[in-house]
């Protein structure tokens, strides 16, 4: 049909909400896709045993959009994090992105969120599960790398005024204990508020878990009663949670009717562009198979389709 061996070539298979996987095992038989998929035919170079096709995303925890994908790239089993990032770094250099070694993090995504953080020696496939369709996340940090052992978590931090109905920016901060108690005591450090009058709550959603200023105040889990960070209602036990807090004697702004409705519709763009960055408006056609270099039919694929397709 194309011309090429199978080692030339790549095939892609479309799911709903438009996420592809690519398919890497020859022995599947077309009974196994649905009759109402998309198949993509990529020239490009084939896997080859103990090699695994990621997806590598650029990651900026103080940017409107945090999370921005920027290649793909061939990981091999066995190969270590610090493998990956001279490969990263020299895929950047290409793209005249200036990339050190020692202030390059590597970490796993979680669907929209930051997750765990990955040292150097760690091995792929043995400490960090690979599959084909994996995502990355980098990130070029300000200073060299300060996460350099396990049983750490990194966690952004955010402070909630309710006297201005305004938050500060991101605050990253490593810990090396899981007692709420050291965290509001990190906290107060930080932020100069007494102890006895900090309180904080878990971020909720995908980062940046976004929350809507006037319900913040009440609507999450301020100050819970717990013991470690890891229950219920925090669960946190991973790298990347966001955590808001606030001083509790700080009083909230009486707002007027008229700033409530201007807060009201500044929330509602901002949040029509989030949503915009992950809503797929693909609608699904009947199983078509087509090639980098072959002309459409009409009726033609769906933009976000044709948009991958030309990839």
């Amino acid at each position: 049909m194309i011309g090429l061996s199978a080692e030339k070539f790549r095939i892609f298979r479309f799911y709903g909400g438009n996420q592809e996987y690519e398919v890497t095992r020859l022995d599947d038989t077309m009974s196994m896709f649905p009759e109402d998929g998309t198949i993509v035919v990529r020239s490009g170079r084939a896997l080859k045993p103990g090699e695994f096709r990621v997806k590598i995303h650029s990651f900026d925890f103080r940017a409107a959009e945090p999370i921005k994908f920027m290649f793909d790239l061939i990981i091999v089993k066995g190969s270590t994090v610090a493998d990956c990032k001279r490969e990263i770094a020299d895929e950047l250099d290409k793209r005249n992105i200036e990339a050190p070694l020692d202030r390059l993090r590597l970490r796993k995504k979680s669907w929209h969120n930051p997750g765990t953080i990955w040292l150097n020696n760690q091995v792929f496939n043995d400490d960090i599960q690979l599959y084909n369709n994996f995502d990355v996340l980098y990130e070029i940090l300000s200073e060299p790398e300060r996460m350099q052992s396990v049983g750490r978590l990194l966690l952004y931090l955010r402070r909630w005024k309710p006297s201005t109905y305004t938050f500060d920016h991101f605050e990253e901060v490593i810990i090396d204990f899981s007692s709420p108690k050291k965290l509001k005591e990190k906290i107060s450090s930080l932020s100069g508020i007494p102890l006895d009058q900090v309180e904080f709550a878990k971020g909720r959603g995908t980062f940046p878990c976004d929350v809507s200023v006037l319900e913040i105040q009440e609507d999450l889990d301020w100050n819970p009663t717990v013991t470690s960070l890891n229950t219920w209602p925090l669960y946190i036990h991973d790298d990347g949670a966001v955590v808001f807090y606030r001083d509790r004697t700080e009083k909230p702004m009486v707002l007027s009717e008229e700033k409530r409705k201007e807060i009201v519709r500044e929330e509602s763009t901002k949040l029509a562009k989030a949503t915009s960055r992950y809503t797929s408006h693909r609608k699904e056609k009947p199983l078509k198979i087509y090639t980098d270099a072959s002309p459409r039919e009409s009726p033609a694929p769906s933009a976000a389709a044709d948009d991958r397709k030309s990839t």
